[in-house]
């Protein structure tokens, strides 16, 4: 036995395998849709079984069990989730729709740190309204838009990062610290990396690193919950805003 191995903690060879797969496949289907439009057309639909089958068949070729409930990846208990859910809301949005108002109000005169980036900007921020021209308009199509962010993109990725990577991680470093009644530690850490790195890895679009920071939030969720239910819709509205915000603002 190689010098320093602990065989009793668990290896980080299958999880980060089926990480680098399913990265991979993605980064691959992603630069194909650029070229094709017929992989355009079946990208999302591809990534997101990458997603979601992607920890039972590790399992299965490792031969390590892998207990989805224990995972979160049920709505139980749905209660508690909803509690989660609300308070996730609660303290985020807020602070999300002003932070929103606030970089692309910066952004779009060319404020500060920002003032480089305005002849880069400049075709998208010709048609800012700001705070006083923002209306609220629905995007197109806004019930089909809600339904594929939470069963093509939220759900698959929590399945993925917060259901399976996070469990995989707990198992070789459980989590010590607590915070706002969950357990936290460094499978919300790492868990939260490689979804920001994943993300960027695929476009190369560094502002895409961001989403480290509500990983962390969906993070927390999964663990103070039991569930990635609550973290799936979370994701899936946040998403939703997203959208409704750049509709109204621009």
């Amino acid at each position: 036995m190689p010098a320093g191995k602990d065989p009793t903690r668990p290896s980080l060879r299958e999880p980060l395998g089926a990480y680098g797969v399913a990265i991979a496949l993605a980064t691959v289907l992603f630069w194909a849709g650029s070229a094709a439009g017929f992989v355009q057309q079946v990208m999302h639909g591809a990534i997101a079984c990458a997603f979601l089958l992607g920890p039972r068949v590790a399992a299965r070729l490792s031969g390590r069990p892998f207990d989805e409930r224990a995972a979160g990846i049920t709505i139980h208990p749905w209660r508690t989730g909803l509690r989660v859910l609300g308070f996730a809301l609660l303290v985020t949005w807020p602070a999300f729709v002003l932070g929103f108002f606030l970089y692309y109000g910066a952004l779009c005169s060319g404020a500060g740190l920002l003032r480089g980036w305005t002849d880069v900007t400049a075709p998208m921020c010709a048609s800012w309204h700001g705070w006083g021209g923002f209306h609220l308009r629905m995007p197109d199509g806004f019930v089909v838009l809600l339904l594929s962010q939470i069963l093509v993109v939220a759900l698959p990725e929590e399945i993925f990062f917060r259901g399976y990577l996070m469990s995989r991680f707990e198992e070789r470093w459980p989590s010590q610290a607590r915070f706002l009644g969950a357990a936290v530690g460094w499978p919300l850490l790492l868990s939260s990396l490689l979804f920001a790195f994943g993300h960027f890895v695929v476009d190369l679009a560094p502002a895409r690193l961001a989403v480290f920071f509500p990983a962390l939030v969906f993070g927390w969720m999964r663990s103070r919950s039991g569930s990635i239910a609550p973290a799936a819709l979370f994701h899936a509205l946040c998403n939703v805003l997203s959208e409704t915000l750049h509709n109204g603002a621009f």
